[in-house]
């Protein structure tokens, strides 16, 4: 496999663990390692490692393994302690020996370029010096998992002979595309720095941190965009590759048709009022990448990939071939413009989240409303145009003392339309949603899989790339669980069938409802727990995508106009508010979903 690799051009690194070794653990011995000796399928050199209890550090896991009266007689550790496995004394002749014995091998014998070297803080850096100069590989970086400060001494180290994962870069990224872009003026990483930026391995997760709470969630796309906008190496995690192929790799296209290396220099890198702006100058061309919503001029730049708050351009003079067409998202966000009419003469401010963290006007109070509309009717109103789907507000008066804002608007997912009365400090009436007003939603064909099940407890829900396993949590009144699986996350869905465009649709049918049981109140989806939906009404019977509710699987839609013949029942909005027979949209009568046009 690496010979193939190699007759296309591509190296292959390996991770090296030699801060710890596992024993073999027979009859419950914690040093018992193996001795090898092997012939090298190459070279036919013959590689020899020996192992004894004084090539372990006498003070492993704080002294517990001495404890035990196992003969560890090896130094003290020169870096952190490690509980997984015994340290490893590298203070040692015999152990240096043993590591570049092993590390020749990979690289003569399975034709490895390189190392990805495992826990360096458990280590002095003097010994990674020592090794790449003895056995010479063509790349090296550490994972050194810490700020600028501890990285870059570890680097000077090892003699810069080795790179490093681009923590502090890593982090700042998170933030930002959280809606803090001012974090970028301030921590740009490794990458930022000219003096470091060969030695920085950028990257937005790894193995470790996408199974913990440090997993970058919000922007994917548009933050593996920034790190292939600047210099440093970038590495790309393979998940992110799979949900993204077409824009990461056109991307990485733009990057090498631009020049751009881990040395290329930053010719621009500024906060802008509403984002931040990156600039970097390759041997060929230059690549822009703009974050956020700041105005800036494009002029001499064509666009290359686009998305949530970023875009990714290259200089007019540089021809970018084998782009690729179309895009990742088979569910695209669809933008949600929110209105306001407010009783005061002065703008209201808007503050918006989502359950992903992101902030996309800036922190608190938000930003004061400048956009104008007037809808048929006369009234006019302030409005903001949101590209994050499902999005969360708050309108206040952005006043520093006597402050007035409203409740919480949870959950918008399309046009929506809001009353708001800055002279009343009580949040929970000084706002009205008169969205039914003004808004008609389109109507929604099922596909043939999804049936009505009669008499039981079920929905179904229209997947993304995301949620190849989707699991389903449903709750109710006083913390009633109403999965059969009560322990996070939920129920896993059966898969019933496809909606013709990619979509495969998923059910959950909790079985027959009995007259008098209480039913669930909300619900969310997952995959298999992450990434997961935010709180969604129940509705039974109901058909979900990751934004909420599409229709009714009981009624479906009918495209129906009404006639005369009913105009004395009573109809309602999707909210479930009475209308007149002159409001145009869907709408429910006689139990059923008809359009009145």
């Amino acid at each position: 496999m690496i010979d193939k690799y190699n007759s296309l051009g591509t190296k292959l690194i390996m991770d090296v663990v030699i801060n710890h070794k596992a024993p073999e653990g027979k009859n419950g011995s914690y040093i018992d390692f193996a001795n090898e000796t092997r012939v090298g399928p190459v070279t036919g050199e013959t590689y020899t490692v020996e192992w004894s209890g004084a090539d372990i550090c006498q003070n492993d896991d704080g002294g517990y393994v001495a404890s035990l009266g196992f003969p560890v007689t090896g130094a003290y550790d020169t870096g952190d302690d490690f509980s997984g496995a015994r340290d490893l004394d590298h203070t040692s002749a015999n152990v240096q020996k043993n590591c570049i014995t092993y590390m020749n091998f990979l690289l003569k014998e399975l034709k490895y370029s390189g190392y990805r070297l495992d826990m360096v803080k458990g280590y002095s850096a003097q010994y990674t010096k020592i090794y790449n100069e003895a056995t010479k590989p063509e790349f090296c970086v550490g994972e050194y998992w810490d700020g600028y400060g501890a990285i870059t001494n570890w680097i000077n180290g090892t003699g810069r002979t080795s790179a490093a994962f681009d923590f502090p870069l890593k982090y700042a990224l998170k933030e930002a595309f959280s809606g803090n872009w001012s974090k970028l003026s301030t921590d740009k990483g490794m990458a930022g720095d000219p003096n470091y930026a060969r030695y920085a391995v950028t990257f937005i997760d790894n193995h470790d941190t996408y199974e913990n709470e440090s997993r970058h969630t919000v922007n994917i796309l548009g933050a593996n965009g920034f790190i292939l906008a600047m210099p440093g190496t970038p590495c790309i995690f393979l998940k992110h590759w799979k949900r993204y192929p077409i824009g990461i790799g056109n991307m990485i296209l733009a990057r090498k048709a631009c020049g751009i290396t881990n040395e290329s220099p930053i010719v621009e890198q500024q906060e802008v009022s509403g984002g931040y702006v990156i600039k970097t100058q390759g041997s060929k061309g230059t690549v822009l990448f703009i974050c956020g919503f700041p105005s800036y001029d494009t002029t001499g730049f064509h666009c290359i990939c686009s998305g949530t708050d970023f875009a990714y351009f290259v200089s007019d003079n540089v021809n970018v071939e084998g782009l690729t067409e179309g895009s990742d998202d088979d569910d695209p966000t669809s933008k949600v413009t929110v209105y306001v009419n407010s009783t005061s003469t002065e703008a209201p401010y808007i503050y918006a989240w989502n359950d992903g963290g992101a902030q996309p006007v800036g922190g608190w109070p938000g930003r004061q409303m400048t956009e104008t509309a007037t809808t048929e009717d006369g009234k006019s109103w302030w409005k903001y145009t949101f590209s994050i789907n499902p999005v969360n507000v708050i309108f206040n008066n952005g006043a520093e003392v006597d402050l007035v804002q409203t409740a919480d608007i949870k959950g918008l997912t399309h046009d929506s339309y809001f009353t708001f009365d800055p002279s009343n400090p009580d949040k929970e009436t000084n706002y009205t949603d008169v969205t039914s007003q003004y808004y008609t939603p389109e109507p929604v064909e099922l596909p043939s899989c999804v049936k009505p099940i009669e008499g039981h407890l079920y929905v179904y829900f229209q997947a993304n790339k995301d949620y190849d396993t989707p699991y389903i949590w449903v709750w109710g009144e006083n913390d009633k669980n109403f999965c059969t699986n009560t322990t996070w996350p939920g129920d896993k869905m059966k898969w019933v069938g496809t909606d013709g465009t990619g979509h495969a649709i998923w059910l959950w049918d909790a079985g027959a409802i009995a007259e008098g049981d209480p039913m669930p109140t909300g619900l969310l989806f997952s995959n298999n727990g992450d990434p997961q939906s935010a709180d969604l009404p129940f509705k039974n019977g109901g058909y979900y995508d990751i934004r909420g509710w599409l229709a009714d699987v009981a009624t479906g839609i009918d495209a129906v106009t009404i006639d005369g013949s009913d105009s004395c029942t009573p109809i309602y909005n999707l909210q479930g508010q009475r209308v007149n027979g002159n409001y145009r949209g869907l709408i429910i009568q006689n139990g059923r979903k008809v359009v009145n046009r």
